[in-house]
Formats: structure tokens, C-alpha cells, sequence
């Protein structure tokens, strides 16, 4: 009986959600991100609702497997032997890309707001 006392209580408490900017849609979704080490830019796209995309850089363009986390999406692509993972931060809208295999790197930048196109 007390735990149904506490219920209308807990409902009123506010919540605070962080919305998914990222979130999957019908349309495809387009991330623009700027490297803070060279200026370089990324393009990230989520095609529609699916968890597959592209990532398209200066050097590398092709297909990636997307990975949803908590407040962030891992985008994944492997080329050959090198594995590039980016990963974006909803909250603060940085990036962190990671490159493992012959070409190894590392990058870290912000990404603009999500647009849908």
C-alpha cells in the first residue's frame, strides 16, 4: 500500500532525457564533423531507420555498420586491413575516430547538427 502512495510522487518528479538527435528516421540523416587536429572534415550519413551508413573523409569513402551506444553512435568501417571506428557524442556533439590495422591514427573534433537529406 505505501509503494502505491509513492507512484503519483515519482511521476511528478521532472525527467530530464537527453533526445537522441541521431535518432534513426525515414529519411536519411547527414553529420558533418571538423577534425580539431587539421581542420579536415568528415561526413557521416545513417541511411533512413537502418543501421547502415557511410563515412566519407579526404581519404577514406565507403560503407559503415552503425553501432548505437549510450548517447552516442559508433560508426564503423573497415577497409582492407585498417578498422575505423567514429564515434559521436550526442550530448556534446564531439567525435572520437580511432584507426587500427597498417594506418593506424587517431582524430577527435565536433560534429554539427544532424540534418536530414
Amino acid at each position: 500500500m505505501k509503494n502505491l502512495l509513492l507512484i503519483p510522487l515519482l511521476c511528478a518528479l521532472p525527467v530530464s532525457v537527453q533526445a537522441n538527435p541521431f535518432a534513426p528516421s525515414g529519411s536519411d540523416t547527414i553529420i558533418t564533423c571538423a577534425s580539431d587536429l587539421d581542420g579536415s572534415n568528415v561526413v557521416l550519413t545513417r541511411i533512413g531507420a537502418s543501421f547502415q551508413g557511410k563515412i566519407e573523409t579526404t581519404n577514406v569513402s565507403g560503407a559503415a555498420t552503425i553501432f548505437p551506444g549510450v548517447n552516442s553512435l559508433t560508426f564503423m568501417h573497415i577497409e582492407g586491413q585498417n578498422v575505423m571506428t567514429f564515434v559521436v557524442h550526442f550530448d556534446t556533439h564531439a567525435y572520437d575516430l580511432s584507426i587500427r590495422g597498417p594506418h593506424m591514427g587517431n582524430d577527435h573534433g565536433t560534429c554539427g547538427d544532424p540534418i536530414e537529406g
